[in-house]
C-alpha cells in the first residue's frame, strides 16, 4: 500500500491514503466533507457514500461511524486542505472531479488505480484491497476480531471473523511465539536437570 501511496499523484494520493489507514470503503472516501473531518477530536466522521458520482449514504447502518484519525493523515488531510490540490465547493467535499462533481469510484479505479498498479508492477485490484490489507496488517499487529470488526465497522464480528479467519493462524502463531519467549526467560533458559540416580 505504501508504494501506491508513494508513487500516486494528487488528489489519488490522499484518497489511498485514507483507504489504507482507515479502511473506509472507497464511495466513503470520496464522499467525505471539511465537517466530517474533527481535527479536535482526532475523528473521521463516516456519514455519506458516493455511488456513481452521486452523493448518498452509507453501506447499512453499521457503516456510519466515527473512525479514528491518526497523525499521520491528520497531518496529510491538512496538508492537503492548503494545496492548490483541494478545490473549495458548495456540497463541501474533499475532493472533486475537474468537472466540479464528487468522483466516480469505476472511473477512478480505470483512470487511475489500474494503471498505477501496472506500471508499478503489482497485481490488478479493486479499492477493496485497501480494506483487506488493513484488515489483515491490523489482525497481524495484534488486534482483536473484535477491533477489526469495529474498524471495518461490521454489524456482526461474526462476519470479521469469516471474511479473516485465514490471518487469525499467523497472528496466534506469532502471540503464541512472543508468549513462549515470555515463559522461557525465567525457568526456560536453565539447562534442563537430569533427574538424580540413585
Amino acid at each position: 500500500m505504501a508504494r501506491i501511496i508513494a508513487a500516486a499523484d494528487e488528489p489519488f494520493g490522499t484518497i489511498c491514503l485514507i483507504l489504507a489507514v482507515t479502511a473506509m470503503r472507497i464511495g466513503e472516501a470520496l464522499a467525505i466533507r471539511i465537517e466530517d473531518l474533527d481535527f479536535d477530536r482526532k475523528l473521521i466522521h463516516v456519514r455519506h457514500s458516493v455511488y456513481a458520482g452521486k452523493l448518498g449514504t452509507p453501506k447499512s447502518e453499521a457503516s456510519v461511524a466515527d473512525l479514528p484519525l491518526p497523525p499521520s493523515l491528520e497531518a496529510r488531510l491538512k496538508g492537503y486542505l492548503a494545496s492548490k490540490h483541494y478545490r473549495q465547493n458548495e456540497l463541501g467535499l474533499l475532493f472533486l472531479n475537474r468537472h466540479g462533481r464528487p468522483f466516480s469510484a469505476n472511473k477512478l479505479r480505470e483512470k487511475k488505480l489500474r494503471p498505477l498498479l501496472r506500471s508499478l508492477g503489482i497485481p490488478l485490484a479493486g479499492f477493496h484491497a485497501f480494506r483487506r490489507g488493513h484488515a489483515t496488517l491490523l489482525i497481524d499487529q495484534g488486534a482483536s476480531i473484535t477491533t477489526v470488526g469495529a474498524q471495518l465497522r461490521h454489524s456482526d464480528p461474526r462476519i470479521t471473523l469469516e471474511l479473516y479467519a485465514h490471518v487469525v493462524p499467523q497472528s496466534q502463531r506469532k502471540a503464541v511465539d512472543a508468549l513462549a519467549k515470555v515463559i522461557g526467560v525465567g525457568q526456560l533458559l536453565i539447562e534442563p536437570r537430569n533427574a538424580d540416580s540413585a
